[in-house]
C-alpha cells in the first residue's frame, strides 16, 4: 500500500508543478530577459498600509494579495524563441488550460490567451499569454511567454500588468472569461 501511495504521489507531481517545469529554464538562459515575481512580494504590495477610501485602491490590493506568482520571459534570439514555441505547444497539451482569444495584429504579432477556470465567472486560476512576434523590423519582442498563477481577477490583471509593463499587457484588457 505504501509503495502504491508513493507511485500514485510520483504520477501526480509533473501535473502540479507543470508551468513550472517548461519555463523555468528560461529564467537565467542567455537571450532571455526575465521577470519573476513571487508571492513573497505580492503579500509584501498587500501590506502597504494605505488608508485609502478609494475603490480603484483596494481592489488593486486585493488583486495583488491573491497572486501566487507571475512570470514572464523575452526573447529576440530564433534559436530560443523556437525552444519556447515547442515548450509552450507541449504545455499546452499536457495542461487543462482553456483557450480564451487569439489576436493577430497588423504587425504580424499573434498573441494567444489561455485560463485555467477558477472559482466563478469572474476568476482564474492560472492566465496564459504566448505572444510571437515578427521581428523583421526588430522593433518588438520575437517571443514572449507570460504566467500568472493565483486566485485572478480578470477585471484587475490588466491594470496591473500595465503597471509593471509587461509585454503585450495592453491586450489584457480585452480578455474576459467569456470571450
Amino acid at each position: 500500500m505504501k509503495k502504491l501511495a508513493i507511485i500514485l504521489i510520483l504520477a501526480v507531481l509533473p501535473y502540479v508543478s507543470n508551468a513550472q517545469s517548461y519555463f523555468d529554464k528560461y529564467e537565467n538562459m542567455k537571450d532571455v530577459t526575465s521577470m519573476v515575481m513571487t508571492s513573497k512580494m505580492f503579500k509584501l504590495l498587500s501590506k502597504i498600509d494605505l488608508e485609502s477610501e478609494d475603490k480603484e485602491t483596494q481592489e488593486y490590493l486585493n488583486l495583488v494579495e491573491n497572486i501566487n506568482n507571475i512570470k514572464v520571459f523575452v526573447t529576440d534570439d530564433k534559436d530560443v524563441s523556437q525552444k519556447m514555441r515547442g515548450d509552450v505547444n507541449q504545455y499546452l497539451k499536457s495542461s487543462s488550460l482553456d483557450e480564451l482569444m487569439r489576436i493577430k495584429s497588423d504587425d504580424g504579432e499573434n498573441i494567444k490567451f489561455y485560463i485555467k477556470p477558477g472559482s466563478d465567472e469572474d476568476h482564474v486560476r492560472e492566465l496564459f499569454m504566448y505572444l510571437e512576434g515578427n521581428d523583421s523590423d526588430k522593433n518588438g519582442p520575437e517571443t514572449v511567454i507570460l504566467t500568472i498563477t493565483g486566485n485572478i481577477d480578470l477585471k484587475q490583471v490588466s491594470k496591473l500588468a500595465n503597471d509593471l509593463n509587461i509585454p503585450g499587457g495592453k491586450e489584457l484588457k480585452n480578455v474576459k472569461k467569456g470571450n
